[in-house]
């Protein structure tokens, strides 16, 4: 009897003790989520978009195709050019696909002849016969526009404008336009893969298969950002933001916050991070996919600083900045200033920093781990082309630079290779697809440039 008493009588202190150790481990469990399993649970479901590789750039590339201006079908002292005009679009018009259109000039008796032609990136064979682009001595500005191709020629007087089959090089137009290139009314603009006109503080015009204007969009009247073929209008003091559709001008019904003003957007895939202020207030992000549908309801306290790159995105705070995913979750949150700057490769985040001698460079950060790798003094973010997976490479649009292009190491922050620059040469380095094209110094010849054989 004495004994089933005192068992009677532990009891109670066996299951009190049992309560602690549940009530300590729920308090662990509880500031665990909040102070870093939240982020790591974000992470483990989090996936890196499809990635369109470069071939091996690990050792300095050569040229694969080659096409000269004799094989392009282009008339002799041809030269691939937009005449010393770098505003205008050009001379390597860039597609969705793998086509690269190109802008050329010829001598011609009294004014320049200009031409529109192109290659097929993957091989190099022409992808029709050069078309005559000629009206004045004024260099024409070409757009795609859907399936089409569209130049436009402007001198102080009068514009012309030249319809193109993308495909074929059949030239199903040409004549005047009310669409401009110099003009401050109906300008030209290349929004995503279509051409439109902007009046600022009228709205955006689209230009129909004659160079005329067609479909209105009324608003800021300035070329915003674009997912595909979506587009936006307005923005931070310049009015409500509208979206639409670039192919007919169709205005899409979103689901921003009512009484908000948009400040900023930013495309990633699948979708879009907008920062809003309400009457002046302090800013808020929310995310949308690529019709502005909400894909989170919350919204984040902060400011979109640092751009967005893959499907994340940068949010400031007070004490640093989080790394949040395309649904709005966050995977990582680093201490610090602002970056300046982010590009996603692989699972790998490198994100710009300033460093002490006021010098950039980019500190990477495993998105499974959350663990910080070795940072490498380079510019990640200007000119960058691509990635084969251990190499990047960039391009430099300043004339002045030493290089017309560069590849870094990205483990060891070494540069492996670099092709120089010509003082006052047309040389150019960009990517088409997933081909790296160069133009030559002297404008007369491209190539595409490829891992030794």
């Amino acid at each position: 009897m004495e004994e089933a008493q005192q068992r009677r009588r532990r009891w109670p202190l066996i299951v009190g003790a049992l309560v602690v150790v549940v009530v300590v481990a729920i308090a662990g469990a509880i500031g665990w989520w909040f102070s870093a399993g939240a982020e790591y649970w974000a992470r483990s479901r989090w996936q890196p978009p499809k990635e369109a590789l470069l071939s091996s750039m690990q050792v300095h590339p050569v040229p694969g195709w080659k096409a000269d201006i004799g094989a392009l079908g282009l008339p002799p002292g041809s030269k691939i050019t937009t005449d010393d005009t770098p505003w205008r679009p050009g001379p390597i018009i860039k597609t969705p696909d793998d086509r690269a259109l190109f802008l050329a000039r010829s001598p011609g008796p009294a004014a320049p002849q200009w031409w529109l032609t192109g290659v097929d990136v993957r091989d190099g064979h022409p992808l029709f016969r050069p078309v005559a682009l000629n009206a004045s001595a004024a260099a024409p500005a070409c757009f795609l526009n859907g399936a089409a191709v569209t130049c436009i020629s402007e001198d102080q007087t009068a514009a012309t404008a030249w319809v193109i089959d993308g495909q074929s090089g059949e030239l199903t137009y040409s004549g005047p336009t009310n669409v401009g290139v110099i003009t401050n009314k109906l300008k030209a603009a290349q929004f995503g893969n279509y051409l439109v006109a902007a009046t600022k503080g009228d709205g955006l015009y689209g230009v129909g298969p004659h160079g005329e204007t067609t479909w209105f969009v009324p608003g800021a009247g300035v070329v915003a950002d674009h997912i595909g073929d979506v587009g936006f209008q307005g923005g931070s003091r310049e009015g409500v933001v509208t979206m639409f559709s670039l192919r007919d001008g169709r205005e899409l019904t979103t689901e921003f916050p009512e009484g908000a003003d948009m400040q900023s957007s930013g495309d990633f895939d699948g979708g879009f991070a907008a920062e809003f202020s309400e009457h002046q207030g302090p800013s808020f992000i929310q995310f949308f996919d690529t019709v502005g549908r909400l894909t989170n309801k919350t919204r984040i306290d902060g400011q979109r600083v640092g751009g967005t790159t893959g499907n994340v995105t940068a949010v400031v705070q007070s004490d640093g900045f989080g790394i949040y995913g395309p649904s709005g979750d966050k995977l990582l949150d680093i201490p610090g200033d602002a970056p300046h700057g982010m590009q996603l490769i692989g699972t790998t985040l490198w994100v710009g920093e300033k460093s002490l001698i006021d010098e950039s460079h980019f500190q990477p950060y495993d998105l499974r781990t959350g663990d910080k790798g070795k940072p490498c003094p380079f510019n990640m973010i200007n000119g960058y082309l691509g990635t084969d997976g251990s190499v990047f490479v960039r391009s430099s649009w300043n004339q002045k630079s030493d290089d017309l292009a560069q590849a870094y190491d990205l483990a060891t922050c070494d540069k492996v290779w670099a092709i120089p620059r010509i003082v006052g040469s047309s040389g150019e380095v960009t990517r088409i697809g997933d081909t790296l094209i160069q133009l030559s110094n002297d404008g007369t010849e491209l190539m595409s440039l490829v891992a030794p054989s």
